[in-house]
């Protein structure tokens, strides 16, 4: 009884933590405005976003108070919270001040090294996310890397000689400070590549979670790739653009990518079903990388034209040479387009691929000099070539209701019992609908295999595939693009049936 009310108590005790947070927040925010008349607006939206990580995080600790990421949402918000309180008091001090006593020490050391706990926490969901878990015991290193990138850092902001204060605007020697130049700069370079190293390796991994996950974690998994998209984008405006996150809309937008961050987190993790969002990053990924590519070949083609035209024409003719690389770009955007599409497909959106290309048994000119088994051994050999599963079989109706394996990869179809369809399942298969059962042996996924008659389709057999490797689940998509498929496959079967009869 204790501990079921101790438990009861967390959702509470999170809540009046954030309530608290917001009040501090807001009410402190209305006493500094005088401080910083021109950005109250800014400091607003930013006190918001905050806000926005403390309602997410606590959102999800409520309902499972031990998910990681809900507790590592709450450090922003906590960091800001703390850094607004300090700043009521000290900023006054530190304005006047010429040397650091004990607390403005302590404050001006918390600044420096405290925008660490909006980076971390979001390298950390990265690998956690949505399980709260690590993917595997091995990413742990990716993790000690990042840890390590933050102790190093911490060292520095503590030992170095010399504290900055905003921009460099006000200098101060640090009492304890014992490190020379030499070794910060060399530090510096270790932090800097053990965060870039820590950075990359969250990516890598959610990228090898979202290839291993179930249909329920990808649809979480693309809120977030969606989110991380615009926050990107945004990112990048602002180097190509100079003065554009100074700019008032600049900053307006870059917060409300970051806005996007948690509320993607918590739409994942609390309502994933909300959208459907699979064309959208489709589309994001396809001609992000294209955009990417095909830029990066106008600039090389442009200046190697360039160079070529100034050595045979001389320099008149070098704008020319923008031109020429504008037609060679256009003219390659369509194959370009097509290989990065299909490259995307296979590694993230495999429901997209058309199953038939490159299985040329299908083709009907070829139906004379194959078998019927032949055909059947090579669409369970391509099918299993794209989506790695364990098992799979191909039955044919032998009765209503009853199918019988004729074509089995990963177990012999002697093997095999009848697979005697229920009711309702036999009402999903004659609707052209998959049946997924995770807890079914050995086959997970059933779809039909039909002929596309005009009143409607017409059974034949059925497709079962079994658990994917590497604990890789079927995705919706997944078993939609199966189904189609059936019509295809269904053809060869029909035409060579009734050429033996």
């Amino acid at each position: 009884m204790d501990k079921k009310q101790k438990k009861s108590r967390w959702p509470v005790a999170v809540w009046v933590l954030v309530v608290l947070m917001a009040v501090l927040n807001y009410s402190l925010l209305y006493l500094q405005r005088e401080l910083y008349p021109d950005r109250v607006y800014f400091e607003f939206l930013w006190r918001t976003a905050a806000l926005t990580f403390a309602i997410v995080g606590a959102l999800i600790i409520s309902r499972e108070r031990r998910h990681l990421i809900g507790w590592l949402l709450m450090v922003t918000p906590i960091m800001i919270t703390v850094a607004t309180v300090l700043s009521q008091f000290m900023e006054p001090r530190l304005q006047q001040a010429t040397t650091l006593d004990t607390g403005l020490l302590v404050y001006v050391w918390f600044n420096t090294w405290s925008w660490w706990l909006l980076i971390g926490p979001i390298l950390l969901i990265f690998f956690l996310f949505p399980t709260g878990k690590l993917l595997t015991r091995g990413w742990r290193w990716g993790v000690s890397l990042t840890f390590f990138a933050f102790a190093l850092f911490l060292f520095l902001a503590t030992f170095t000689p010399i504290m900055e204060v905003g921009d460099g605007e006000q200098l101060f020697a640090n009492p304890i400070g014992f490190l020379s130049e030499e070794v910060v700069g060399v530090l510096l370079v270790m932090m800097t590549f053990f965060l870039v190293a820590g950075a990359l390796t969250s990516l890598v991994s959610v990228f090898a979670r979202y290839r291993r996950s179930e249909a329920v974690e990808r649809a979480q998994m693309r809120w977030l790739f969606i989110a991380c998209a615009i926050f990107v984008l945004n990112y990048a405006i602002g180097f190509v653009v100079e003065g554009y996150i100074d700019s008032s809309v600049g900053e307006t937008i870059f917060i409300l990518s970051v806005f996007a961050i948690p509320l993607s987190i918590g739409i994942a993790i609390l309502r994933y079903r909300l959208w459907d969002v699979d064309v959208v990053i489709n589309r994001s990924l396809v001609y992000g990388v294209l955009t990417t590519l095909l830029a990066a070949l106008f600039a090389g083609t442009a200046a190697v034209l360039s160079q070529i035209a100034k050595a045979a024409f001389g320099e008149e003719m070098q704008q020319a040479a923008a031109a020429v690389a504008a037609i060679v770009v256009a003219s390659l955007f369509t194959p370009i387009r097509t290989r990065v599409e299909g490259a995307i497909n296979r590694r993230l959106f495999p429901e997209n691929v058309d199953l038939s290309q490159g299985l040329v048994e299908l083709n009907a000119n070829l139906w004379n000099w194959l078998s019927l088994p032949r055909i059947l051994d090579s669409t369970l050999e391509h099918l299993e070539a794209i989506y790695g599963h364990e098992q799979s079989a191909i039955y044919l109706r032998r009765s209503a209701g009853e199918y019988v394996a004729v074509a089995a990869r990963g177990v012999l179809p002697a093997d095999l019992p009848a697979y005697q369809a229920s009711p309702a399942e036999q009402d999903l298969l004659a609707h052209k609908k998959g049946i997924l059962s995770d807890e079914a042996v050995p086959f997970v996924l059933t779809t039909p295999i039909y002929l596309a008659r005009r009143k409607g389709p017409e059974l034949i057999g059925v497709l079962r595939l079994g658990k994917r490797k590497q604990g890789r689940g079927f995705t919706g998509g997944d078993v939609k693009t199966l189904t189609s498929f059936g019509a295809k496959l269904g053809e060869p079967i029909y035409a060579l049936g009734q050429k033996s009869k």
